[in-house]
């Protein structure tokens, strides 16, 4: 790797945009600390520190362009540890996932790629963009888990993402399904530290980016929605100092506590929205925020003699989008678990 493109004042969001298109072959320096630095893609890079470490911490921001607090905040990141103001303790892979997309200011360019992981890539059209990039990326988080060393002992993954509209819940995670696992304590510690106060625990398997790195390599991994979608340079930074305190303490080192200090609030889904058809009619509106909760009896859809009434004393609708084609998701209710 060469200092006049990782210099400490080269901003990595400019230097991703100004590269989309070109290919570069990985680039490799070592920092004054021995922190060693790999450049192996456009918006992908890897941190070893040079002590022991036990974590191998996969962040990811860009999945969608348009999402720019994360990218911010990543980016800033990324920068500080390449001037070693930030602390390397354990070994990091960055990824800002869709460079085009983010020059465009757009969710994504042909495909939306955070639907296109655990293989699913395969069925697309190989030459458009976000497949080919969604091929390469699970390629370097795969080398990435393969090539760690013996001391490390867990895996975690944090795909960071704002949301289309508003939220009742501002900032709110998805922890993808894995049979048989459950979500450890320390876990909802990390997502307390980041102020992110709800979870919403899947029950089927996805082709997520977070849902990828959870069922091929056992990842603690999560989609973090921490926000609303804003032009670069409109994000007020001061709402996203949980997550960037949260995501710096893990880098550096530090051990997550072992039980959250906040509430976290868990939430299942109880039913999953499809649109149907052509007539299909959807009934809750537009301006609805995720986490807007609708009573027993409401009816959702209906199209024809079939529709969703709520089912329980209240559900809460996340995602609603009913512009998307015949046949696939068009938004999620969801039903709060209600511990002792």
């Amino acid at each position: 790797m060469t200092s006049n493109i990782f210099a400490p004042h080269k901003n990595i969001i400019k230097h991703t945009m100004a590269h989309a298109d070109k290919s570069i072959e990985p680039q490799h320096q070592i920092l004054s600390a021995g922190t060693e630095v790999t450049f192996l893609d456009v918006g992908v890079i890897k941190f070893e520190p040079n002590t022991a470490c036990d974590t191998s911490l996969v962040i990811s921001c860009a999945v969608h362009g348009n999402e720019t607090a994360p990218i911010e905040i990543i980016s800033k990141i990324i920068d500080d540890l390449l001037a070693e103001d930030q602390k390397s303790g354990q070994r990091v892979l960055f990824i800002l996932g869709n460079p085009w997309a983010m020059i465009e200011a757009e969710r994504f360019i042909d495909v939306n790629m955070n639907r296109l992981f655990c293989g699913d890539w395969q069925q697309h059209e190989i030459t458009l963009k976000e497949v080919k990039r969604a091929a390469k990326l699970e390629a370097y988080v795969a080398n990435f888990f393969a090539e760690e060393p013996v001391t490390v002992t867990q895996r975690m993954h944090y795909d960071c993402h704002t949301a289309i509209r508003d939220s009742a819940r501002e900032k709110f995670a998805v922890y993808p399904f894995v049979s048989g696992r459950t979500l450890p304590e320390s876990q909802k510690a990390f997502l307390a530290r980041a102020d992110v106060q709800t979870v919403l625990l899947q029950q089927q398997e996805a082709n997520t980016f977070s849902s990828f790195s959870a069922l091929k390599y056992n990842a603690e991994s999560f989609t973090l929605e921490l926000g609303k979608v804003m032009p670069f340079g409109a994000n007020n930074l001061k709402q996203f100092v949980g997550i960037d305190y949260a995501l710096r303490e893990l880098i550096a080192g530090e051990p997550l506590p072992d039980a959250p200090k906040k509430q976290v609030d868990s939430f299942v889904v109880c039913h999953e929205i499809e649109k149907t058809s052509d007539n299909w009619q959807f009934n809750i509106p537009d301006s609805a925020a995720n986490f807007s909760a609708y009573p027993a009896g409401f009816t959702v859809w209906q199209d024809g003699d079939q529709a969703y009434q709520v089912q329980n004393t209240e559900e809460f609708v996340v995602f609603p989008n009913p512009k998307v084609p015949v046949g696939q998701r068009a938004g999620l209710m969801l039903k709060k678990i209600i511990t002792e």
